[in-house]
Order: C-alpha cells, then structure tokens, then sequence
C-alpha cells in the first residue's frame, strides 16, 4: 500500500479576475482557475489521499467575496468528494485566510498557528506539520518553531513540514538570483532532519533543494505571474510513500500559456511604423500568447496607445507596454 499527495502551491486566485469588467478584453485570471481545476481534476483522476497546497492561494489579502467564493467552492467539493486538503496561508494572504462556512467540512485543514494535523492514510500514518507564513525575520524565529512542533509530533509517523518560505539556495528570475542571505530566508542549515520531506510554497520555480538528506520541495507557482517566469514549467508534484516511509516525487507539467517579447528597437517611429513592426511580428505567435512591448527608445512610447494596440493585437492574446 502507498499513500498519494497532490502538492501545490501560489495559485494566485482572483488575480487579474473581473467581476464586472468595463470592457470585453481576454483577461489572465481565467488561466489561474483552468489550472486550479485540472490539478483537483488529476487528484480525483488518480485517487489521491491527499492534497496540499503551500500558500498564496489568493492573489492577495483582500478579496471580494463572490472570488472567496468560488475557490472555497472549489476546495468543498473536493473535501467532499472524499480527498482531505490541508491548506498553507501565504504572504498574500497575510498568513490568514478569509473566513468562510465553505472551511468548515471536517476534510479541510489549515494552519491557523503552528499544528500538527495526524492522518492516516492506507494504513500509514502521517503527521502534516507547519505553520502560517512568517512575514518578519523567518531566520531568528525558524529553530523556536522547529522546537515547538517536534514536541507535537508521534515519533514513528512519517512527517511532512509544511511552510510558505525563502530556503537558502532558492532560486529565481531570468538571472538565476540565489538567495543566500537575509531576515526572511531559512538558512539550510536549520532544516530539520526528522522530516521526511519539507514541502514549501513562495518561490514560484519549480525545483528540490536537499538538506540534512531531506528534500526541500518547491512545486512553483500554477501558472506564469510575470515576465520574469516567462520561461519556466508550471505544475505541482505528485509525492507517494509506501508501508517503509520510502518516498517517490514526479513533477507534473501544466499546460501555461506563452510569454513573449515583442521589441521596437528602432531610434524614431510614427504610427505608421510601429503598427507595421507589431503586425511583422506577431504574424507567427500563437494565438492565446501573452506580449510584452519593449519600446527601446523612450521618446517613442506615447505611440503605444491602448486604442492602437487593442484594434491590431488579435483579442486571443494579453499584452503589456514596458521600456527596456
């Protein structure tokens, strides 16, 4: 027998998300919740006993309700098809979620302060650790926190910490940034070797850091958020252990929409020009791309007028303006 966890993380709900949009245009919230659904789908698919989420599932602290509402009705029926979800409150939520009778099903868990929650899963048992994003000097508090939830824990239960946090060696960006210093990063010294897995939301590429011989598993966030992850895999990692705690992890790609740069390096354009130099070269992107225009030469960005760009780029596709 083995047990099967669906572990995500930085859904971004409601992000780009209008309730009441003043114009028909293609938005990006959309593609969060298509996400969002086709990994409760892959749960249901594959009989998972268990799905958790590592923080930020909303796009901020925030949130009008009817958006509450339709991710809380998302969780329910899963919770009540069966399939417990255990959730981590992020940064975006400001470690609290909204409240909601929807949170209330005896299948949903989410760490209101440092918990343990004890399952047993297939005739294994299993303690989910962990706590609500800590916003301020994570590296001091770390090892209080470890202390405090070891004295939770049954000593032969497989353990899982569960956290929305920066590890030392995290990376990300274009630039391959590194976090290696800092109030608000864990060192990977302090990672605690009696868990069998850390898993962690926050940094939205995917990617294992080992610790003490214990993965640290960031699943990245379910879709692109900015141009920074333009060329990043989105998805969420498929964690199994059997009867002898031995683990087993498989990333899972999503299908995400592209991201790319459209750049009008020319030293002086009229309208004229710059529609043509947009028409060239969006003639061969895919239809759902996201564009991003980088005017090199500042003196030329007036042109890039919303009325322009919305009557020559295809209503398929999102765009944004930037410089270089």
């Amino acid at each position: 027998m083995e047990i099967k966890i669906i572990f995500l993380a930085d859904s971004h709900l409601g992000f780009d998300f209008k309730l009441r949009p003043k114009k028909e245009i293609r938005r990006r919230g959309p593609d969060f919740f298509t996400n969002f659904d086709k990994i409760i789908e892959y749960a249901k698919q594959v009989k998972a006993d268990l799905i958790i989420h590592g923080g930020d599932l909303f796009y901020r602290t925030r949130v009008p309700e009817p958006i509450i509402d339709l991710v809380y009705e998302r969780i329910f029926k899963v919770a009540n098809y069966g399939i417990p979800v255990v959730i981590v409150p992020g940064n975006h939520e400001s470690s609290r979620l909204p409240v909601s009778l929807f949170m209330q099903h005896p299948n949903i868990f989410y760490f209101s302060k440092l918990q343990v929650f004890k399952f047993n899963l297939q005739g294994i048992s299993l303690d989910i650790a962990g706590f609500p994003c800590v916003r301020d000097d994570i590296r001091n508090k770390f090892p209080e926190i470890v202390r405090e939830l070891n004295k939770m824990h049954t000593q032969n239960n497989v353990k899982l910490l569960c956290m929305h946090q920066t590890v030392e060696g995290a990376v990300v960006g274009p630039s391959d940034y590194t976090f290696k210093f800092g109030k608000d990063v864990i060192p990977i010294k302090d990672i605690p070797s009696n868990y069998n897995a850390i898993l962690s939301g926050h940094i939205h590429r995917s990617q294992v850091l080992w610790a003490n011989q214990i993965p640290v598993i960031y699943p990245g966030s379910i879709e692109r958020t900015a141009f920074a992850e333009k060329d990043e895999k989105k998805g969420f990692y498929e964690i199994t252990f059997n009867q002898s705690a031995d683990m087993k992890y498989q990333f899972i790609e999503l299908a995400t929409r592209p991201m790319i740069d459209i750049e009008l390096n020319k030293e002086i354009y009229d309208q004229n020009q710059v529609e043509k130099d947009i028409l060239f070269q969006i003639n061969d992107f895919p239809k759902d791309s996201i564009i991003r225009l980088k005017m090199k030469y500042p003196v030329n960005l007036p042109l890039l007028t919303a009325k322009l760009l919305d009557s020559i780029i295809p209503q398929t596709m999102n765009y944004q303006v930037s410089g270089f």
